[in-house]
């Protein structure tokens, strides 16, 4: 009765809402599926060099979990041992107890800004994020970086950040960037994440990173400084995941567990929204649950009800366990490889069936969706529409944090 009541409520608001004029346009990358500028696509098999936000990305075959990716070099680097070829256990009486962790007050977390624009909302406000990837963004001009994403509506900003020679490139500027921020109300919180980061050798580097920027932090005591860190690792892209599903989820568990005993505190991940659908979901998930501060859902899709029936559930599981949850859209153009994982159609019956063996898990063929199905590529209009819409519906749920958004135009004119 009360989700055939949202249901309603949510179509009549719906139709509504989207009549709502709005103006946008643009495309903006993703770490895990890096952009290639020249043709405006997603690449995974291109790896961007990480210490150049202005460099072109340079030919890498897509990583094998067995190889070992660069590491930046540091003076005392962290120790890492993670046995490849052994399964990583995931007992959970071998786990911190996830009862005993403080659960954080879902009500008083939410931001207190009043967004902007078309994006007003009577009950509470909601935070309404981005994936900023290019420093070329905001480094010349904050304020009119700042002054644009507040015009959208933003008051949170998951940003890239660039790290060389063991220093935050461009620091001074992201200092002053911080500091509008701060002014304007908006939140930003780093963002890190590449699929290598399971490996050996990329999960040392992203705790090298890790701690690069923890030590930025710490000298911002009493001063404007990022918010917290997201860890957006898709280890789904690397090319066996296929053939090591199970392996491959496992590691990434455990490297959610090593990046926030090295960051001091929970952390916000990403998950596809298909995450429980696989196998050991409910494992993987008890896992890393003691060092989750808030998931971001990618629930890749444009229409309402796939939308609706996607988001309803993990919002009803934010419920249960007391956890923040961000429903995240996509505005961008994604590569074969990663729309890949987020064509088959894992909604309604399917999920209902709770099927998880290799015959009928995410890589089932038998429900393909159309591109125009993932994204809304660039059609901001339809985009702001859908999360005015949502957001009154998802209020109901005491878990709904908001919505996040990558591929937003925020480009210098």
């Amino acid at each position: 009765m009360i989700n055939n009541i949202k249901r309603l409520s949510s179509n009549v608001l719906f139709i509504l809402i989207t009549v709502m004029p709005a103006a946008f346009a643009g495309n903006v990358s993703m770490l895990n599926n890096l952009k290639n500028t020249e043709t405006s696509q997603y690449n995974t098999a291109l790896q961007h060099d990480l210490s150049n936000p202005n460099s072109d990305s340079v030919l890498s075959a897509v990583v094998n979990t067995t190889q070992i990716i660069e590491q930046i070099a540091m003076s005392d680097p962290v120790p890492i041992m993670i046995d490849q070829n052994q399964p990583l256990s995931l007992d959970p009486s071998a786990q911190p107890d996830s009862s005993n962790v403080p659960k954080l007050d879902i009500e008083q977390s939410t931001h207190s800004n009043t967004l902007v624009n078309n994006l007003t909302y009577t009950e509470k406000n909601r935070n309404l994020a981005m994936w900023n990837w290019k420093a070329t963004t905001w480094n010349n001009s904050p304020n009119q970086f700042i002054t644009k994403i507040k015009s959208k509506g933003i008051n949170q900003i998951y940003l890239q950040l660039f790290i060389e020679n063991q220093q935050i490139e461009y620091e001074e500027q992201l200092i002053n960037l911080l500091d509008i921020a701060f002014q304007n109300g908006i939140e930003i919180i780093a963002v890190e994440g590449a699929a290598e980061m399971i490996l050996e050798s990329g999960l040392q580097n992203a705790i090298e990173r890790n701690q690069i920027i923890k030590q930025f932090c710490q000298r911002r005591i009493n001063k404007p400084c990022l918010a917290g860190i997201q860890y957006d690792i898709e280890p789904y892209l690397l090319s066996d995941y296929d053939q090591n599903k199970d392996l491959i989820w496992q590691q990434w568990a455990q490297a959610i567990k090593k990046l926030s005993e090295s960051w001091g505190g929970k952390i916000e991940i990403v998950v596809p929204f298909w995450l429980k659908d696989i196998n050991q979901s409910k494992q993987i998930i008890q896992y890393i649950e003691p060092y989750s501060l808030k998931y971001i859902i990618m629930v890749y899709r444009t229409d309402y009800e796939l939308i609706y029936d996607i988001s309803a559930k993990w919002l009803s599981w934010g419920d249960e366990n007391l956890h923040k949850i961000v429903i995240a859209l996509e505005n961008g153009i994604l590569s074969e490889e990663f729309e890949k994982y987020y064509s088959y159609d894992q909604t309604n019956s399917e999920i209902e069936e709770g099927s998880n063996d290799e015959n009928s898990d995410v890589n089932s063929t038998d429900h393909i969706v159309d591109f125009t199905e993932i994204s809304f590529e660039g059609k901001e209009d339809e985009l702001f529409g859908m999360i005015n819409a949502l957001t009154e519906v998802f209020s109901n749920w005491s878990s709904f944090d908001g919505f996040a958004i990558n591929g937003l135009d925020v480009e210098e004119d």
